[in-house]
């Protein structure tokens, strides 16, 4: 399987069942189901370790007890670790809210924490293997010589006012995409990521996905679904394209795997991806 460099957030997710999603001056009541691992990139990770992929994952995590846990956790799910920067100060959190119908609302709790001051020559690792996954490039400076990479780049759809995002392949829901991009997605991607970009995929929740590219636009529907959480199922999704083009898959085939695993994801109650059981998702 394939070489797999992720660069991006792990967290500790708070997760609290809300009868209705707070609006201002409510006073509700909640009922905690603890913390589990979370973040972004560390649920794409788990994913694609759970393909078989050699996964490494380069995040900022605290000196805390619960950086000792996260971290654990992560390499019992396969995800390599070693490449992780610790700094004094607490490991970030966030809380996620849980309504009845299994949508998430997050709050990040990470402001002030040790992900913040980190100096950005320390996350100055070279872009090498088949794939490098980038959460953001804001976070992760270093890694804009991503864009002279070989490998397969897979990155977030870049902020509005971003102007060089490298990727072979833009991924994020369609909350992300700038309102500038809505005419021509792929025309749009490739002036921030460039020539190489190829698609930009834009995932639409219960509407399905869309991928954008040269010869025109692949849409994929939304499988059903009981849902439990929402939370990671866009991770879920992502890491469904990314290991399908990896192994020589088209798109077409990538998305419809995507929206599978998206769908196996909301159903499960976690914030990382449920195991692919016998690789039944990657049919």
């Amino acid at each position: 399987m394939a070489e797999i460099l992720v660069f991006g957030t792990v967290a500790a997710d708070i997760v609290l069942r809300v009868p209705v999603l707070p609006r201002p001056g409510d006073h509700i009541g909640a009922e905690p189901l603890g913390w589990r691992l979370g973040g972004s990139s560390a649920n794409l990770a788990v994913a694609l370790a759970a393909d078989g992929h050699n996964v490494r994952l380069i995040s900022i995590v605290g000196t805390d007890d619960l950086a000792d846990s996260l971290l654990d956790e992560l390499a019992g799910r396969g995800v390599s670790t070693e490449l992780c920067v610790r700094v004094d100060g607490r490991t970030p959190r966030a809380l996620i809210l849980l309504d009845p119908d299994g949508e998430r609302t997050i709050i990040g709790l990470d402001r002030g924490s040790a992900t913040d001051a980190l100096p950005a020559q320390q996350l100055d690792v070279a872009p090498q293997g088949d794939c490098v996954v980038v959460e953001s490039y804001r976070r992760y400076p270093a890694l804009r010589a991503a864009r002279n990479s070989s490998a397969l780049v897979a990155a977030t759809l870049p902020p509005p006012d971003e102007s060089e995002w490298p990727a072979d392949v833009l991924i994020g829901s369609e909350s992300q995409v700038p309102a500038s991009w809505n005419a021509d997605p792929f025309s749009a991607g490739r002036v921030v990521a460039g020539e190489r970009l190829k698609w930009v995929v834009v995932t639409r929740a219960e509407r399905g996905a869309d991928a954008f590219g040269a010869e025109g636009v692949i849409h994929a529907a939304a499988r059903p679904a009981r849902q439990i959480d929402a939370t990671g199922a866009g991770d879920a999704f992502g890491a469904g394209v990314i290991t399908t083009l990896l192994t020589g898959g088209t798109m077409t085939a990538a998305m419809e795997i995507g929206s599978a695993r998206g769908a196996a994801a909301v159903e499960a109650l976690q914030s990382v991806p449920p195991a692919w059981l016998d690789g039944e998702l990657m049919r």
